[in-house]
C-alpha cells in the first residue's frame, strides 16, 4: 500500500473522518486480489430449515458464505471454540441447549458475534431476553427473505465500517478508497486538501477519464471469474500506476490518467478488456466518461459513463462507448426515424401488409424506422421490446396458418415471440424480427398476379373491410401519393377511394342476400356509420340495401 506524506493535522483529520464512513459492498483490489467475505453460522434443530435457509438467501451476493451449521447449542458451541462466524442464526427452541442459552454463554464468553434470532412464537418474554443479549433483530418463522437480505445488508455495512477502522492509516489512505469516495459522495473531506491527497497517492494526474466494466448476464460477486477479471486489470493498469480499479456495484472501475487517443485508442483498450475477460465468456459491456482535468470532476465522468451503460441496447456490441457513440447513433437515429410509426396500431397494420404483399426489401427498413423513432422520442429498452412484440405478434395472428410451416422457421410461434425479449441490441432486436417476417413474406402466393396493379387489387380485395387508405398503399408498395394514384385511375378507370366503395358494396351485396341485418353488413365491408353506407350502397347499386334485399328475396 501507498504511505500518506499528508501534513498530519491533515492526516489526523482525514483519518477521524474515514474512521466514521460505512461503506457497505465496498470491494477493493487489495494485495492478493481477494475480497473480503463475512461469514454465517446457522443453529437451527430442523434440517430442512437450515438446508433451506442456504439456498434462500444469495449470500455471497450479499458479501456473506456459510462457514457452518449446528442442530443445537452444543455442537453450536463446539464449533464456536475453533472458530467465531462475524454471524449467527440462532433457533430458540432446540433439545438440550436452547437458543436463549446459546447466547448467554457466548456474551458470558465475550465473543463478538451478530446475533439473529429466528423463531416460531412469537413471544414478548423470548424477544425481550434475546434482545437482553444484544441480537440484531428478532424475526418470526418462515423468514421473509427480503426481511432478513435487508437486515444483512445491515450487518455487512457495519462489519465493513468496523473492518476499515481496523485496517489503519495506509488503507485509509488507499487510491481505492480514495476513488470510491469520491465516487460515491460519501466522504466529507473537511479541510483535506484533494490536490495533496492525490500527489500522495500518485494519481495527481493531468487528466482522468473513468471507465466502467460491466457483465449484465452475471452478478458480479457471485462469481469469482469477475473478481479475477478485477485482479488482472489492476495488474495490468494498476501496478504501474496508469490507473486505479475498483469495484462499484455493479461496476468494475478504471480509472486512467492517460485517456485513449482517438478510435484507434478506445479500440485497443476495449481490445484489452476483451482478452482480460476472456474466460468469463459472457456478454461484456464497457462505457467511457469524458476526460476532465481534475480529481473531483470523476464523478462527472463517472455519471457519462453510467449512462452510456444504461442505454448500452442502443449502440453496436463490441464497442467502447462514448459520448461520441451516442451522438452518432441519434445522428443515424433521426434520419432513419418516421413520426407516423409512433402508433402501435398503425405500425402493425403497416407491417403485416408489407408481408401480406410479399414487399421483402422494405420490411427491414421499415422496422428500423420504428426503432429509431422509438429511440429519439425517448423509449426505453423495455418499452421498445414490448413494442416489438406487440407488432410480431399482430402479425402472426392475421398471416395464413400456411405460412407457418412454409416459411421454414425452426420452432413454433411461442418461441419466436419469446425469443424478442433475449436480443440485448437493438440492432439484434430489428434483424431477429425481420428476418421471420421476411420469410413469410417470401412465402406468400403471387403467382397469379403478373404485376404490381393486380397485387394491388387483390390486396384491396381481401382487406376492403379495414381502414383502408391510398397514402398506406403507396408506402407499401414504395410509390409517392400522387403518382400511385394517377397510375391507380389509368390501370381502374376509377379513382381510389371509388374503386373501394364499389369494392365493398359489391361484398355487400353477398352478404345482403345471405340474410344479414344492414347495420351488420356495413360495418362487415368497413363502414362504421350505416347512414354513410347506405347512401354509398344507394348511389352505386342504384337502390337502398334493404331494398336490394327484399327483391334480391323475391
Amino acid at each position: 500500500m501507498i504511505a500518506c506524506s499528508l501534513p498530519t493535522a491533515k492526516v489526523r483529520d482525514f483519518r477521524l473522518k474515514a474512521k466514521r464512513e460505512k461503506v457497505p459492498g465496498l470491494h477493493f483490489a487489495y494485495r492478493g486480489g481477494r475480497n473480503r467475505m463475512f461469514s454465517v453460522m446457522i443453529v437451527d434443530d430442523e434440517p430442512k430449515l437450515r438446508l433451506g435457509l442456504q439456498t434462500l438467501i444469495p449470500w455471497r451476493e450479499l458479501g456473506f458464505e456459510i462457514m457452518g451449521t449446528a442442530a443445537g447449542g452444543n455442537e453450536a458451541l463446539r464449533v464456536l471454540g475453533e472458530q467465531t462466524p462475524d454471524v449467527l442464526l440462532v433457533d430458540i427452541r432446540m433439545p438440550g441447549m436452547d437458543g436463549l442459552q446459546l447466547l448467554q454463554e457466548i456474551r458470558r464468553r465475550g465473543w463478538d458475534v451478530h446475533a439473529i434470532v429466528l423463531s416460531g412464537y412469537a413471544d414478548f418474554e423470548y424477544a425481550r431476553r434475546a434482545l437482553q443479549y444484544g441480537v440484531e433483530a428478532y424475526l418470526l418463522k418462515p423468514v421473509n427473505k427480503e426481511e432478513l437480505a435487508a437486515l444483512l445488508q445491515k450487518i455487512h455495512g457495519q462489519l465493513s465500517a468496523k473492518l476499515q477502522e481496523k485496517r489503519g492509516q495506509q488503507e485509509v489512505h488507499s487510491r481505492e478508497w480514495a476513488v470510491y469516495s469520491l465516487l460515491s459522495s460519501s466522504h466529507d473531506w473537511g479541510s483535506v486538501s484533494l490536490d495533496e491527497l492525490a500527489e500522495s497517492l500518485g494519481i495527481n494526474w493531468m487528466t482522468y477519464q473513468v471507465v466502467l466494466i460491466a457483465f449484465p448476464d452475471l452478478h458480479s460477486e457471485e462469481d469469482g471469474r469477475i473478481r479475477s477479471f478485477r485482479d488482472r486489470l489492476a495488474a495490468s493498469y494498476a501496478s504501474d500506476g496508469q490507473g486505479v480499479v475498483l469495484y462499484f456495484a455493479p461496476y468494475t472501475v478504471l480509472l486512467l490518467g492517460k485517456p485513449p487517443a482517438g478510435d484507434l485508442g478506445r479500440a485497443e483498450l476495449y481490445r484489452d478488456l476483451q482478452l482480460l475477460s476472456g474466460e468469463i465468456r459472457a456478454r461484456m459491456a464497457a462505457a467511457a466518461g469524458e476526460t476532465v482535468r481534475a480529481l473531483p470532476e470523476i464523478t462527472n465522468s463517472f455519471r457519462t459513463a453510467r449512462s452510456l451503460l444504461e442505454r448500452s441496447f442502443f449502440f453496436d456490441k463490441g464497442k467502447l462507448l462514448t459520448s461520441e457513440t451516442l451522438e452518432s447513433y441519434r445522428t443515424a437515429a433521426s434520419v432513419s426515424a418516421d413520426a407516423s410509426l409512433s402508433d402501435g396500431e398503425e405500425a402493425a397494420f403497416r407491417l403485416y401488409y408489407l408481408v401480406d404483399v410479399g414487399h421483402t426489401e422494405a420490411i427491414h427498413s421499415f422496422l428500423e424506422g420504428v426503432a429509431a423513432q422509438m429511440a429519439i422520442s425517448g423509449k426505453g429498452e423495455t418499452e421498445i421490446r414490448e413494442r416489438f412484440f406487440y407488432l410480431a405478434n399482430e402479425t402472426v395472428r392475421k398471416i395464413p396458418p400456411r405460412l407457418w410451416p412454409e416459411s421454414g422457421y425452426p420452432g413454433e410461434p411461442a418461441q419466436f415471440l419469446a425469443g424478442i425479449y433475449g436480443q440485448r441490441y437493438i440492432r439484434d432486436l430489428v434483424g431477429y424480427v425481420a428476418a421471420v417476417m421476411e420469410r413469410w413474406a417470401r412465402c406468400a402466393d403471387y403467382t397469379s398476379r403478373d404485376n404490381e396493379m393486380k397485387r394491388m387489387l387483390d390486396f384491396i380485395d381481401r382487406h376492403h373491410h379495414e381502414n383502408l387508405r391510398l397514402e398506406m398503399l403507396a408506402g407499401l408498395f414504395n410509390y409517392s401519393r400522387s403518382y400511385l394514384g394517377q397510375l391507380f385511375k389509368n390501370y381502374t378507370g376509377e379513382y381510389f377511394n371509388a374503386y373501394l366503395d364499389r369494392v365493398r358494396v359489391e361484398k355487400a351485396k353477398e352478404l345482403l342476400a345471405q340474410g344479414m341485418k344492414v347495420y351488420e353488413v356495413a360495418e362487415k365491408v368497413g363502414y362504421s356509420n350505416v347512414n354513410y353506407f347506405h347512401n354509398k350502397f344507394k348511389k352505386i347499386a342504384g337502390r337502398s340495401p334493404s331494398s336490394y334485399q327484399k327483391n334480391d328475396k323475391s
